[in-house]
């Protein structure tokens, strides 16, 4: 009979991902947080099951001295500490590319409804001003230009989406690439300049780190929206919500903060904003996938087989 792993689940909700876990994998209760949990019976954890939101830096894995492996089941890792991993021998995988779709259905959703104005025009009629004036007219979608900054898998659903539209589409990433038949805008600025809306789904690294700064959302233009459905550190919140407030920026949409979660207070009475609480990949069908891959590569890992989706120390 297989020796039992003991595996902690980074929320107390992701074990409901597993209805067919094997028998031999025994979840760790948690105490009142997870904190509380690793400070407890962090020697007790083989296989750690991440969702790409907590921290799990240096500090936190030398709590785990046991630490076989890390699974996560979303997409992204940068909340990993992957030298530290690499540095005890500890593979790390990721479930890739399953909830792009989910992603870029948020995305286009928020950038239409930014520029069809329709935060605005619920405004318009709750505050009553429908009694007072007629409503401001909106412009068409069709002929707009919108920049796609990271041109991954959301990147490429995001553009799938928008052709319908009759959006027309341009893009910047950190090279160009020959199989991407849109137009590729080798400044990022300049892109921005092109665009009346921009979406952000490029990857989190210390190279984008605050990348879309009050300059671009200068260049973006006070008729202009943006979208992040990447990571909160892609942008730089303070300048946003200033051009927001300024009217600089006509309106953004936000899945991902800086940090998270984020206050109400920070965003109170701000004109044209769309908020959702970093969920832009999680729907039933994908989250069940993707667990699903982390189980199949747990699996893999235990039996001394190649690994699915392995995340590699850049």
């Amino acid at each position: 009979m297989r020796e039992n792993v003991k595996v902690l689940a980074m929320h107390p909700g992701m074990q409901g991902l597993f209805p067919g876990k094997p028998d031999h994998w025994e979840f760790i209760a948690h105490d009142e947080t997870v904190e509380a949990t690793i400070t407890t019976r962090g020697s007790e954890v083989e296989v750690l099951l991440s969702a790409s939101i907590e921290k799990l830096d240096k500090t936190v894995l030398d709590q785990l001295p046991n630490l076989k492996m890390v699974a996560s089941i979303s997409a992204g890792f940068s909340n990993i500490d992957l030298q530290a991993c690499a540095e005890r021998g500890i593979p790390v995988t990721n479930a890739p590319g399953l909830n792009s779709g989910d992603v870029a259905d948020l995305a286009v959703t928020m950038m239409a409804s930014l520029l069809l104005r329709m935060p605005n025009s619920q405004n318009y009629i709750m505050s009553d001003q429908w009694r007072e004036k007629a409503g401001p007219l909106r412009r068409s979608l069709r002929g707009m230009t919108i920049g796609i900054v990271g041109m991954g898998s959301i990147g490429k659903e995001v553009a799938a989406r928008l052709e319908p539209f009759g959006f027309e589409i341009k893009w910047w990433g950190p090279r160009a690439k020959s199989e991407i038949v849109f137009p590729y805008v080798p400044s990022l600025m300049e892109l921005a300049q092109l665009s009346q809306g921009l979406i952000v789904c490029c990857r989190p690294d210390a190279s984008t780190h605050k990348m879309i700064d009050g300059a671009m959302l200068d260049a973006l233009g006070e008729s202009g929206a943006l979208v992040n459905v990447s990571r909160g550190s892609v942008v730089d919140e303070t300048a946003l919500i200033e051009a927001l407030k300024s009217g600089r920026l006509a309106g953004a949409g936000l899945d991902v903060f800086d940090p998270e979660p984020t206050s109400s207070e920070r965003w109170k009475d701000m004109p044209n904003i769309l908020l959702t609480p970093h969920q832009g990949g999680s729907t039933y069908e994908t989250l069940f996938k993707q667990a699903q891959l982390a189980q199949d590569n747990i699996e893999a890992f235990l039996n001394d087989e190649p690994l699915l989706s392995p995340v590699a120390e850049e």
